[in-house]
């Protein structure tokens, strides 16, 4: 469900993206919210696995709606000056869905069963649709695409900017790294040191703190010093947790903190790099802000999935696995953030 769904939702950031460019980021929005509600009730009433799934992938696919027009409208707003600010504050608001989630789901299911939290997802939905609908302002500028093929012409447009690339290529790989933490740590956790979820989820909520708090401070920090420099430091800074790691495993010490202390200094960098690369990569195309939101969600996702396919095949009992592979995944990130840093004056 989980690897399913991330693929969901890449393709979905194509569609929403280009919709709100021609539509207007309201009705889309409440399209892609009513689409995840009603997902989440196919899946409560499932008779049978396969619907669930379904079901899985509609909430999904409709969900992501709220991820890319949110950094649209940022960028209809306040403009790429501002927007990495507010942007960070969407994305810390994000960070705090899964340090709450294990819990309130865990109760949900104790309570009345699996099929509560679908239901309660489907509410929760509906009550944004509600919401919405009543206290947000219309703000794209119009004139998107009208046919399916200006809105791929976009796409080619938007993605042959270099600007687009670098920015994009940075938090894609960055994304990807964490999800890639999400997905072999646990298992890690257990095989080579012995400690079950509960543990993780204590250790896990040191770097969802981190973040959070990062991405909230980021916009004054980006104010003050310019996203110029705000976001190769941090970059350079992530780089450093995962490193830092790898020394204390070769040092021969072992204990999960050296998984999540080092952790926690990735998190302080990527909250101030990521929200300046995504406001940047939406930047880099204002006229075209919701097809740009849409192929950098779409970029971020479709690597998300493969990185945590690929951590279910590693071995579970090297601790080592967990900053080799963010290392590999934030390396990456920086080649695209340096390696494409000229000729992206003017955003192309």
């Amino acid at each position: 469900m989980l690897s399913l769904s991330l693929v969901a939702m890449a393709i979905a950031t194509l569609i929403w993206g280009p919709l709100s460019d021609r539509y207007g980021r309201v009705p889309v929005m409440l399209a892609g919210l009513a689409l995840a509600a009603g997902g989440s009730a196919m899946a409560a009433l499932a008779p049978e696995l396969w619907v669930a799934v379904l079901g899985r992938l509609l909430q999904a696919a409709g969900g992501a709606a709220g991820m890319v027009l949110a950094r649209a409208v940022a960028q209809d707003i306040f403009g790429s000056e501002r927007s990495a600010g507010v942007i960070g504050q969407i994305t810390a608001v994000m960070v705090a869905a899964p340090m709450v989630a294990p819990t309130l789901s865990g109760l949900v299911v104790e309570g009345v069963g699996w099929r509560g939290i679908f239901w309660l997802s489907a509410l929760l939905c509906l009550g944004l649709v509600i919401w919405t609908r009543a206290g947000l302002a219309e703000s794209a500028p119009g004139g998107g695409a009208r046919r399916v093929s200006d809105m791929l012409g976009g796409f080619v447009v938007i993605g042959g900017r270099a600007a687009f690339l670098r920015h994009a290529g940075y938090a894609a790989c960055s994304l990807a790294g964490f999800y890639y933490f999400v997905g072999i740590t646990p298992y890690v956790m257990q095989d080579a040191f012995g400690r079950g979820p509960a543990a993780y989820g204590l250790y896990f909520m040191l770097l969802s703190g981190m973040y959070m708090i990062t991405n909230f401070v980021c916009g004054p920090i980006t104010a003050k010093f310019g996203a110029e420099r705000v976001l190769p430091f941090g970059a350079l800074l992530a780089v450093a947790g995962p490193g830092l790691s790898i020394a204390l495993l070769l040092a021969g010490v072992s204990d999960p903190l050296v998984l999540f202390m080092p952790g926690m200094i990735q998190s302080f960098g990527a909250g101030l790099a990521v929200p300046n690369a995504m406001a940047g990569a939406v930047a880099s195309a204002p006229d075209r802000a919701g097809a740009a939101s849409g192929l950098l969600g779409f970029s971020q996702f479709l690597l998300a999935a493969l990185t945590t396919q690929v951590a279910g095949f590693l071995p579970h009992e090297d601790p080592m696995v967990v900053p080799a592979g963010m290392l590999v995944m934030l390396a990456l990130g920086l080649l695209c953030l340096f390696g494409m840093q000229r000729g992206t004056s003017g955003g192309r």
